[in-house]
């Protein structure tokens, strides 16, 4: 077993076999959000949660030790890539931007990193340049032995469908093959599309929550993802987003490690 498998195995429940990571790096894109004005305070949230990871941005990392710094708390997977898509592109340009190195990250105390691989820019070159960084991400993880999650997804101005499961496969298996050791990925909207994205898919798959939405409609995306085969959820503001965030968190443990 290679170090990066050691690691990645760390960030999985032993008895189930998935994981309930909380995504905490939006605020490196949007900048205080409602819920997350305070960014010590957040993450002193989720540190005795019953999650297996935090996702956070390169300063959020190093500000962790205090809250983080003891045997029992989350694994941390810092973000080392600005992706400018969507509603962060940049005067409507897509881009995507390295802003720190795997390297860079472990020496923070990262337990893995997390990077976006995007289908749809308007520009090839760009989609090039994305895969080129994910390539060279993923050579530099292997060497140090710090797993790499890619966040496989449809995000780009040329895809009208964010859920469309045919192009999530693609990417998902794309994403694997440059060097992925796990992806993160929009589920699609149903069981059977899911399971066409883990079975294309030769690393675990973890499904994302995207924006915010009401308890009960989180549980559903959160079935459905476990139903359709995915090995956990990466949730960030259909968490953290709410005033009741630690309970709710607690409930989607539940639900990601049923028998």
């Amino acid at each position: 077993m290679t170090a990066s498998a050691l690691r990645t195995g760390r960030l999985f429940r032993r008895d189930t076999g998935r994981t309930l990571m909380v995504a905490l790096d939006r605020t490196l894109l949007a900048g205080p959000c409602p819920h997350a004005e305070d960014a010590a305070a957040l993450v002193a949230r989720f540190a005795d949660s019953p999650v297996e990871a935090l996702l956070l941005s390169p300063g959020l990392t190093r500000l962790a030790a205090g809250a983080l710094g003891h045997a029992t708390a989350p694994r941390i997977v810092t973000r080392i890539d600005y992706p400018l898509v969507a509603d962060f592109a940049y005067h409507g340009a897509e881009r995507h931007e390295m802003i720190c190195t795997p390297e860079a990250a472990a020496a923070l105390g990262a337990d893995a990193v997390v990077m976006c691989l995007v289908s749809g820019y308007a520009d090839v070159h760009t989609h090039g340049a994305n895969l080129r960084a994910v390539g060279k991400a993923a050579e530099s993880c292997a060497r140090i032995g710090l797993p790499l999650v890619v966040e496989a997804v449809l995000w780009g101005e040329r895809h009208d469908d964010p859920r469309d499961a045919e192009a999530l496969a693609r990417i998902c298996r794309i994403a694997a093959e440059l060097g992925a050791d796990v992806v993160k990925t929009q589920p699609p909207a149903t069981v059977e599309g899911l399971r066409l994205v883990v079975e294309a898919c030769p690393v675990p798959v973890t499904a994302l929550g995207g924006a915010a939405t009401d308890a009960d409609a989180a549980a559903r995306l959160a079935e459905l993802a476990i139903d359709g085969g995915a090995r956990g959820l990466v949730f960030g503001r259909n968490i953290w987003a709410r005033p009741e965030a630690q309970a709710f968190c607690a409930t989607l443990s539940d639900l990601v490690h049923r028998s």
